[in-house]
């Protein structure tokens, strides 16, 4: 009987079990079906976000954040029970549930980061007659700003932990659209954050500050770009621009000694010339130096410093006439995205002279920055239209206020080493200086790759850095201008293009063999700011190929994170990353 009856109590004790677990499985499967449909509005709301972002709506942003707020809320409300974090735990399913709810957080957090990039986005849509943007309004929500970013950035992070190929279709898929959904916002969050710190000073929100715009020449290449030909001084108060001067490369005067102090790895790597002639103001990787140098210059000229210097190139014009729309030259011409990269790089030195040119790229700047002072344009974007010129490092800014300048040299505006920095430990920078003394670099073609040669036990990995460069040029280039060709004043055969490349590898690194179409190079090397870097001279005749490798041996963390960046180039690099280190280690 006892026994019968301890049966009886098991087999009841069994039938609760499977009840509470029935009941555990039909609350989890109303709880799934109920986040199911909120994240399935939250995609849509997202995309919405997203063509909101890109048509630069701010009312349709906001209408978008509030109800994405709203749709996270609930979905979040719906997880937040023991059922789903057991359900975590669940061998196979678990990481999708695990995964839901991760979206449906960060999807929220997204909606929360919205109103302060919207508060920004209002300052520059909303802002006094004649001025850029209204700068009290967005020094009053620097600090928001700078939280939206900070959270936008963890967002990316939590989603790209996810590893959605342990996921099924449908949460995989909410997971791609939540990662879209943070790379659309995240680089205008971030793009508002910094421009609500620099911009109020910058703009002249507290007194009057001087801005020189430095328009670089890539025909004529320059490590940040090209040669410094055009200068451009604005004039900033409350918001607002004027144009106060202009002047070209042909009225600074050449000096025997530099006119601003440089490093011994400057001069070692790049000549004597970095600091003495105008022209080679961006040859240096520190746009510090650059716009010390520049500043020098310019102060020798008119007798006053800019608070800023800003460099440029017409690939950046391209994008602000995009926006802006064609701007009417002094000759009567328009002047427009479409034709402005063949109007001020290639066609003035085939067919203008000297004193044409001047004219032509004075009246260009007049123009596109008289333009850009009227504050006509939608700066919202002009700020997307930027995105792309910045990221090829096009644009590049020095403060003399140390404040600013400490805040800029850290970020994607700090200059080709501060491009290097942001790539990560593994990071090369491969920089390319003209040497024809002609504008030959619309004729380069180069490709960029990496090889880990070795990966050695005691924490080092030898890695080879190996450019192919091939020249464009026509059979009959040598009857070309001499604008173009250098006209072999400069040691190079007419129709050649000379080219001083310098290679700068990771942190920590030490310098090898440079080879140079197979064979040994002495090559000049340094250690620049605790990189080693070395610089090769090539020379190219029409249709020749020349390779050059250049070796390094460099910590071996950085060996499985390589990457490269470049000299912005007139044609795009190919550039191939090779395997890193692993685990493997060679003797």
């Amino acid at each position: 009987m006892a026994r019968l009856q301890r049966r009886r109590r098991w087999l009841w004790v069994g039938v609760l079990s499977l009840g509470v677990l029935a009941i555990g499985a039909a609350w989890l499967g109303w709880r799934v079906w109920t986040v199911k449909g909120e994240l399935d509005q939250l995609a849509s709301l997202s995309s919405e976000a997203r063509a909101a972002i890109d048509a630069g709506d701010p009312t349709e942003l906001s209408d978008a954040a509030q109800a994405m707020a709203a749709v996270a809320g609930r979905a979040s409300s719906a997880m937040a029970d023991p059922v789903w974090r057991l359900a975590e735990g669940v061998p196979g399913a678990g990481p999708n549930f695990t995964a839901v709810r991760v979206v449906a957080a960060e999807l929220g957090r997204i909606a929360e980061a919205a109103p302060a990039v919207l508060t920004i986005a209002d300052g520059f849509e909303n802002r006094p007659d004649g001025a850029v943007v209204d700068t009290s309004r967005l020094a009053a929500g620097s600090a928001d700003a700078e939280d939206a970013a900070t959270s936008l950035e963890a967002s990316s992070k939590a989603l790209d932990a996810l590893r959605t190929g342990e996921l099924i279709g449908p949460v995989a898929r909410g997971v791609e659209q939540a990662r879209a959904a943070v790379d659309e916002l995240a680089p205008l969050a971030g793009a508002a954050a910094g421009a609500a710190r620099i911009l109020p000073g910058v703009l002249g929100d507290r007194g009057e500050r001087s801005i020189l715009v430095m328009v670089l020449n890539p025909a004529e290449l320059r490590t940040g770009g090209g040669i410094s030909g055009s200068f451009v001084e604005m004039r900033a108060e409350a918001g607002r621009l004027t144009l106060v001067r202009q002047a070209e490369s042909s009225e600074f005067v050449p000096v025997t000694h530099p006119i601003a102090e440089l490093p011994e790895a400057t001069t070692a790597l790049y000549g004597d010339g970095v600091a003495r002639y105008v022209q080679n103001a961006a040859m240096t990787p520190d746009f510090a130096a650059t716009g010390r140098i520049a500043s020098a210059w310019w102060a020798g000229l008119t007798g006053h410093a800019p608070d800023m210097v800003l460099a440029v190139d017409p690939f950046v014009l391209q994008a602000l006439l995009a926006v802006t729309g064609p701007v009417e030259l002094s000759t009567g011409a328009a002047l427009d995205a479409d034709n402005v990269l063949d109007s001020l790089l290639v066609d003035p030195y085939r067919s203008l002279t000297s004193d044409e040119q001047t004219s032509l790229f004075s009246s260009a700047a007049d123009a596109v920055f008289t333009r850009l002072a009227s504050g006509s344009a939608d700066p919202l974007a002009l700020l997307r239209a930027l995105e792309q010129p910045v990221a090829d490092g096009r644009l590049s800014a020095w403060s003399a206020r140390p404040v600013e300048q400490r805040l800029l040299e850290h970020s994607v505006l700090g200059g080709p080493r501060a491009r290097q920095d942001a790539a990560g430990p593994g990071a090369f920078a491969v920089y390319f200086n003209d040497a024809t003394g002609g504008k030959m670099a619309d004729y380069l073609d180069i490709a960029i790759d990496t090889r880990t040669i070795a990966c050695r036990g005691d924490g080092i990995a030898e890695v080879a850095v190996t450019l192919t460069m091939a020249s464009r040029a026509p059979a009959d280039v040598a009857s070309l201008p001499v604008s173009v060709t250098g006209g072999g004043h400069f040691g190079v055969g007419v129709g050649d293009i000379g080219t001083n490349v310098t290679v700068t590898a990771p942190a920590g690194s030490y310098v090898g063999a440079v080879d140079v179409k197979g064979e040994p190079y002495p090559a000049p090397t340094a250690i620049d700011v605790d990189r080693a870097a070395s610089t090769a001279r090539v020379n190219l005749s029409p249709d020749e190929v020349n390779v050059l490798e250049f070796r390094f041996l460099i910590p071996r963390s950085g060996a499985d994170s390589l990457a490269i960046v470049h000299t912005p180039l007139m044609s795009p690099a190919e550039v191939r990353i090779g395997d890193g280190c692993a685990g493997d280690i060679s003797p």
